[in-house]
């Protein structure tokens, strides 16, 4: 329990993560978890998972089941969405499903929606997913609901990490070229960002648009690379994909797989420069934001790679 500003004991506000399961939303859940002015619901297709961590309420929920989300929000505060379609070659979750629960965050009149977006999503309308993180957003403003939007740059590491697993045999695999930079940031601090929204005591930070990032500021690969040989103790070998191959294989991969179109407008969107965090209100509200070493020191112990 919280105490009010007249001294009053009140409950701690009831958080929903949507896409609990997934590798990002599992992170989110652990860390409300561990707040003790909040009581989590977690939220997925299938109810709670084998291995989930107690403390979490689970409900079953499904993004293009209205009647389903409705159920989940009952007596929900704050909203947290992470989920994603377009992974699992369903970019129709990232349109129709964001727009059900937008709806149905309305209907249950949150008094907080967090969502995960991208950074520079409005400036990448040719990149399926980045645009339906702006949709969406407009979708959140139009519906009146009180949001915090948190906008990632590129995952440092992902479920299956191919960065470590390069880095074992001495390989860094790079996309387009050594040389231009864009932000990155380390899941468990993004996770860590989205919790502290969702937990934030105060209603200052209701309507912003926050940016995750590094101090330090955007990298190239060579200079993601060379960290990361110094951190292990090696000279990683970059192996680099270059521009021209996306260009030329970006619509005839779309014959064949949604999700190979959607990534290669992604990277093509990178080399345009504009991909770039600004952390203002990041080091406002979440403190003082991470170096590249330190992220990246963390990311290859939690991979063995040290």
């Amino acid at each position: 329990m919280e105490n009010s500003p007249s001294g009053q004991t009140v409950p701690p506000r009831r958080v929903l993560i949507v896409g609990a399961t997934g590798f990002l939303g599992a992170k989110i859940v652990a860390n409300l978890l561990r707040d003790p002015t909040v009581t989590v619901r977690a939220m997925s297709r299938k109810g709670a998972p084998a291995d989930a961590a107690p403390g979490a309420e689970w409900v079953q929920g499904d993004m293009m089941d209205p009647a389903s989300l409705d159920r989940a929000l009952e007596g929900v505060d704050v909203v947290v969405s992470s989920a994603n379609g377009y992974m699992k070659e369903s970019i129709e979750i990232d349109f129709a499903g964001n727009r059900n629960l937008v709806e149905a965050a309305a209907r249950a009149k949150v008094r907080r929606f967090v969502f995960l977006s991208i950074v520079a999503c409005e400036h990448a309308a040719d990149v399926p997913h980045f645009h339906a993180k702006k949709v969406a957003e407009d979708l959140i403003r139009a519906a009146n609901v009180p949001f915090v939007f948190v906008r990632a740059p590129a995952f440092l590491d992902q479920s299956a990490d191919y960065i470590a697993n390069a880095v074992k045999g001495g390989k860094f695999y790079a996309v387009g070229d050594k040389s231009t930079r864009w932000s990155y940031v380390l899941t468990d601090d993004l996770a860590a960002n989205l919790a502290a929204a969702a937990a934030w005591p105060g209603d200052e930070i209701t309507g912003q648009t926050i940016d995750i990032g590094w101090r330090d500021g955007p990298k190239s690969q060579q200079e993601i690379a060379d960290t990361i040989g110094k951190l292990v103790g090696k000279r990683l070998k970059i192996w680099t994909v270059p521009w021209a191959v996306f260009s030329v294989l970006v619509r005839p991969i779309r014959l064949i797989s949604e999700l190979g179109f959607d990534l290669m407008r992604m990277f093509l969107f990178f080399r345009r420069g504009v991909f770039v965090s600004d952390i203002a209100l990041q080091e406002r509200f979440f403190g003082p934001a991470p170096t590249s070493r330190d992220a990246l020191s963390r990311w290859a112990k939690a991979n063995g790679l040290v």
